[in-house]
């Protein structure tokens, strides 16, 4: 499962070229443009063919194409299916998919595969975050936004991944009682974006000597 998830990052791009770019700078890339991130919103929801794509945005078919090309030679994006219709060859693109892991199947995967897997997670939330943020529906007394920085020992880290874990749990239960309540009551439903994040910090917190030596004057 792992492997086929991240085998279009691995080694080669299509036709042998080596792959030149990380996966960080192939997130970067992605998120870089508008179209992109156009793009990449729409594919979170199904696959779709670069016309299809073109009609709902309302982007030239040709900008459209050119971009879906480079994000498949990247990784960013894949190919769902391909078939060929009155000798031409059409394609259905989709958003990466990953399996769901659980923490010991996570811990046998090797650093490029978790590497590789956090980039495409990273990049689907990103690009629903700065989609949200550009069309303003971000900016609602009813978004809930928040992040901090939290300094903890090892039981603090543990009881924090043990609460992130129960807080998707909970979510599934509310999607799942919302699909029953709607089955009956015909209710329009509201697509909404919950992200949630746990991990270690890129570079610890640490005081500038500067500040330590102002401290001790201080006290001197």
């Amino acid at each position: 499962m792992a492997a086929k998830a991240v085998e279009p990052h691995r080694g080669k791009l299509k036709g042998g070229r080596k792959q030149r770019k990380r996966i960080e700078e192939v997130v970067q890339f992605a998120l870089g443009h508008d179209t992109r991130l156009e793009i990449l919103i729409l594919l979170n929801e199904s696959s779709y063919t670069a016309s299809e794509i073109a009609e709902l945005t309302d982007i030239e078919l040709k900008k459209v194409s050119n971009h879906l090309l480079l994000m498949s030679e990247e990784g960013s994006i894949e190919v769902a299916k391909k078939e060929e219709r009155r000798g031409t060859m059409r394609y259905w693109y989709r958003a990466v998919k990953l399996p769901e892991y659980t923490q010991k199947e996570a811990e046998e995967l090797t650093q490029e595969e978790l590497q590789l897997i956090a980039g495409v997670i990273a990049q689907s939330g990103t690009a629903e975050l700065m989609a949200a943020l550009k069309k303003g529906t971000l900016a609602s007394p009813r978004s809930i936004l928040a992040w901090d920085l939290y300094d903890v020992d090892s039981e603090g880290r543990e009881a924090i991944e043990n609460e992130s874990a129960r807080f998707l749990e909970r979510l599934m239960e509310i999607q799942c009682e919302s699909v029953n309540r709607v089955a009956e009551s015909k209710e329009e439903t509201t697509s909404m974006i919950v992200s949630l994040s746990s991990f270690v910090r890129a570079r610890k917190i640490r005081v500038p000597r500067s500040r330590i030596s102002d401290r001790t004057s201080k006290t001197d």
